[in-house]
């Protein structure tokens, strides 16, 4: 099935160079490990108790480093 919408996401150089390696590691596009994160997210997110919401603003990156 074609994917029927499209996300646009700034990241860090570091983020999007940890990106990039890891799909070249892994043999496969950016955009099929970008879904694949959001899949894996948004599963993780059905098996918790805890709002999504709640866990914003925390001033840490996916990479668990600080912002800014």
């Amino acid at each position: 099935m074609a994917a029927k919408n499209r996300v646009t996401v700034n990241l860090e150089d570091e983020e999007y160079e940890a990106l990039v390696d890891v799909a070249t590691r892994a043999d496969r596009s950016i955009a099929w490990v970008g879904r694949q994160a959001i899949v894996e997210f948004l599963a993780s997110q059905e098996r918790k108790e805890v709002p999504l919401l709640a866990a914003a603003g925390t001033g840490s990156s996916f990479l668990g480093k600080p912002k800014g």
